[in-house]
């Protein structure tokens, strides 16, 4: 069977890392709702809609103006303009037409999916370190009573929805089978809006598929525009006992620093690294010589202040490089941190944050 909603998580990764995909469209995700992430298949369940103490005043609302187009690479789109066979009324403008158009997306292989939406604004929880330390022990108590959590500490997955993407209308549809096609019909006007590709309130007046889809459109009905917006996607917090991971997305035990001197470098370079945790300050050595990698593992999740020096090693003179970072638990989304080393002695030196794309 096919998990559409994990398919939609990762599809959206490919731009932004942090995110879970709705691809239900559910309304149970809102900003600052209490639950349990499944980290399989980004399927929310809802505990709590609420934190007690917490208001829309804790919350920023950022309008959003562009278009979202995301589809696997089998997918194609068509665009025809069509005679509505009778008067057709745009319930957005009022205006009566006969013209009309058709989009059709194509679909190669079963599990093909495409996503099209206009995009309305991000709901955004302000300060999450103040407001859900502040409510620290409701949450383990949640945690608790949900099976996520025991003696004072939550488990990880169960946490809080800390911002929101919202769509004002489009769609998701999902292919359950290979050679196929879905269909969207209405005004020019109503469709266009409905994708994205116009201001207004988006309408269509039929739908149509030669093969069984998975989909889910907004507005859900034909003939009617949209009565407000509907989350796309969303970012979690979650938490490890009781310190907060603000960008959760899979399990972590741990961090991990991975140098990587694999693109044809020649030197041998010695890495430093050193962070601060409650427990006081700690140091890691090691080197890397061309065409090998070398890991620093299990750096904890309430490590800060990481610094990583490394020294590239000449006849004369070292080149040394340095990166930092304030807080992996916010930076790290994934748990793990590639540096790129490049270099052909005696020449020019180069240390690259791959996840960043920073030197």
């Amino acid at each position: 069977m096919i998990n559409w909603n994990a398919q939609f998580t990762q599809m959206i990764r490919k731009t932004n890392q942090a995110y879970w995909g709705n691809w239900s469209l559910s309304s149970e995700i809102t900003p600052g709702a209490v639950g349990i992430v499944d980290p399989a298949t980004g399927l929310f369940k809802l505990i709590s809609s609420t934190i007690p103490g917490v208001s829309e005043g804790n919350f920023l609302r950022n309008h959003v103006s562009s278009d979202w187009n995301a589809m696997t690479s089998d997918v194609s789109r068509t665009e025809t303009d069509i005679d509505l066979k009778g008067e057709v009324t745009d319930p957005d403008t009022g205006i009566t037409t006969k013209a009309g158009v058709q989009v059709q997306w194509k679909f190669g292989t079963e599990g093909s999916m495409v996503s099209k939406c206009a995009l309305d604004a991000e709901t955004v929880l302000n300060n999450p370190d103040a407001v859900l330390g502040k409510n620290i022990d409701w949450l383990v108590e949640r945690a608790g009573q949900s099976g996520m959590g025991a003696d004072g500490r939550i488990a990880q997955g169960f946490g809080v929805v800390t911002s929101v993407l919202y769509a004002r209308s489009g769609l998701n549809v999902g292919s359950m089978a290979a050679d196929n096609t879905f269909s969207l019909t209405g005004t020019a006007s109503g469709v266009q809006k409905l994708l994205g590709e116009a201001s207004g309130k988006g309408s269509f007046t039929s739908t149509s598929e030669s093969k069984s889809v998975d989909k889910h459109l907004w507005p859900s009905e034909a003939g009617v525009v949209p009565t407000g917006s509907v989350p796309l996607a969303f970012t979690f917090a979650s938490f490890d006992g009781r310190l907060l991971l603000p960008r959760w997305i899979t399990h972590i035990s741990a961090y991990q620093l991975v140098i990587r001197n694999t693109h044809g470098g020649t030197y041998k370079v010695d890495v430093k690294l050193t962070y601060d945790t409650p427990r006081g300050a700690k140091t890691n050595t090691t080197y890397v010589t061309g065409g090998l990698t070398a890991t620093i593992a299990d750096i904890p999740l309430d490590a800060s202040n990481l610094k990583l020096e490394l020294i590239f090693r000449g006849v004369r003179t070292d080149e040394t490089h340095t990166l930092q970072w304030n807080s992996p638990r916010g930076q790290w989304v994934n748990g793990v941190r590639h540096i790129d080393l490049y270099g052909v002695w005696p020449g020019q030196t180069r240390a690259v944050d791959a996840e960043a794309g920073l030197e």
